[in-house]
């Protein structure tokens, strides 16, 4: 014997229903926006300072990597990656060297810190940069000169104002300004 498809009466919402549901959302977001604290950051005439240990872009020390190519094997997201490079060897002159150097795609990037925590030497580490600016997708894939230069952000370049959110039992979020030692003014 088939089976028989049971029958579930939805429940049918009327017009009155709907449009209480409507003024009920509406107020919720004609409160917030008349909420004189609302936590809006003017960017990039302010910019929120990133504490110790955050873990934004990955920059390369060329000189402490032995090239034991850890960081490519274990990106989950393969976006590292060894590439060679052919140098003079200095302890052969005149004779040329293979090198390989890890290469960063920021496109593939989930920014896990596994690359940098598998790290041996230390030679990766992550900088307290989040909100760099590329023109074009091809910019994000760094070759071995631009991953060892560290990212600048075009708030702190423009002269933007470093923000930090704290939260306030009575006001919820709020701005604070925060001074160049990194104590909130």
């Amino acid at each position: 014997m088939p089976a028989v498809p049971s029958r579930r009466r939805v429940p049918s919402y009327g017009f009155l229903s709907a449009i209480k549901g409507n003024l009920e959302a509406l107020t919720v977001g004609l409160k917030y926006f008349l909420n004189p604290n609302r936590s809006t950051l003017h960017y990039p005439r302010e910019y929120i300072k990133l504490r110790p240990g955050y873990r934004g872009y990955i920059v390369l020390n060329k000189a402490k990597c032995i090239m034991c190519e850890s960081c490519a094997r274990i990106c989950p997201a393969a976006a590292m990656k060894m590439v060679r490079f052919q140098a003079p060897d200095p302890k052969r002159p005149g004779k040329m060297k293979l090198y390989k150097y890890p290469v960063i795609n920021y496109q593939r990037c989930i920014f896990c810190g596994l690359c940098v925590d598998v790290c041996p030497t230390e030679a990766l580490r992550h900088v307290p940069a989040h909100d760099v600016v590329y023109m074009n997708l091809a910019e994000m894939e760094l070759g071995l000169e631009a991953f060892q230069q560290e990212p600048r952000s075009p708030a702190e370049e423009e002269g933007g104002i470093p923000v930090r959110y704290i939260f306030d039992p009575e006001k919820g979020l709020v701005k604070v300004r925060v001074s160049e030692g990194g104590g909130e003014q």
